[in-house]
């Protein structure tokens, strides 16, 4: 199934996406509709396509884009990770579709992938637009990134404000591999780097534009950041937490589901684990999408 390039505003930014809608489509349906939020230092071409393409298979028109200053979309300095931009621009997305003629809009909803997963859950607490919300080896950044030791983490904050000021004197961002090259890697390494290096590092998912790397100042940003802060407020509306069992990031999910209040389900598959679901066990994971979205969309 081959993309339509769109383009939309988030506070007069310009996003860069791909609707896909399904080749069944009769003129004058409404269809329902899903906004599909990429992982963290990833772009709309990879995993969030994937799921795209299948879920618009299964009768759906679902849009994939990138996030400010992110991919082919607009936004500089180039790839801050901003929870709070990313938000909006999840946002935006939604209100995109609302003014697209195929959409019902009465029939939108989220799934997020990684950190697009907590961005889903934090976009959808404040949009009641949205009607379901999955996610798929979810991570919230803000426990993510503060999850290093203290003092460590104290000092990167210390740098980016340093990296700030460098900015505003010279134009140049000082930027943080997210993932350490395959050479780097170790047998000791934590088996979300070295999965994550396997995927985004080599042509199993690598995209030109994802580049493996983000601003230093994202930091002390990220670490003022909760995705589940008003998780209680999806509710009454349905939430859908997709981990792997062998996931180093599924105390995540547990974390959200324990916050979340009704209808709510944790849904785990056996053996998979945090980038299993991206691709290679992808499979494992749509049926249970499609599933859920055809009963709420």
């Amino acid at each position: 199934m081959t993309p339509i390039e769109i383009t939309f505003p988030s506070n007069n930014i310009k996003l860069s996406g791909h609707l896909y809608v399904p080749n069944t489509y009769k003129k004058g349906d409404k269809l329902p509709a899903i906004v599909v939020l990429h992982p963290g230092g990833g772009v709309k071409e990879q995993t969030a396509d994937l799921y795209a393409k299948e879920l618009a298979g299964q009768g759906f028109i679902t849009l994939a884009f990138d996030r400010r200053t992110q991919g082919a979309s607009e936004g500089t300095p180039r790839h801050v990770e901003d929870p709070y931009c990313s938000v909006e621009d999840a946002k935006s997305a939604v209100t995109y579709l609302t003014l697209h003629e195929k959409v019902d809009t009465n029939r939108i909803g989220f799934l997020g992938i990684c950190a697009g997963g907590g961005y889903a859950i934090a976009a959808a607490s404040t949009d009641v637009r949205v009607k379901a919300i999955g996610a798929v080896s979810m991570v919230c950044v803000g426990a993510l990134f503060t999850a290093i030791p203290k003092e460590a983490l104290d000092g990167l904050i210390v740098q980016s404000g340093e990296a700030r000021t460098e900015y505003a004197k010279t134009g140049e961002v000082k930027y943080l591999p997210y993932l350490p090259s395959i050479v780097q890697l170790t047998d000791d390494s934590p088996v979300l780097m070295k999965e994550g290096a396997d995927y985004y590092l080599t042509p199993r998912g690598s995209h030109p534009r994802s580049v493996n790397k983000f601003a230093l100042w994202s930091y002390d940003i990220i670490t003022s950041y909760d995705s589940f802060a008003r998780i209680d407020r999806i509710s009454p509306r349905p939430l859908l937490l997709i981990a792997g069992t062998d996931a180093d990031t599924i105390e995540h999910s547990r974390q959200a589901f324990s916050r979340a209040s009704e209808p709510k389900e944790l849904y785990t598959i056996e053996g998979a684990t945090h980038i299993d679901l991206y691709d290679r066990k992808a499979d494992k994971a749509a049926p249970k999408l499609t599933e859920f979205f055809k009963k709420h969309l």
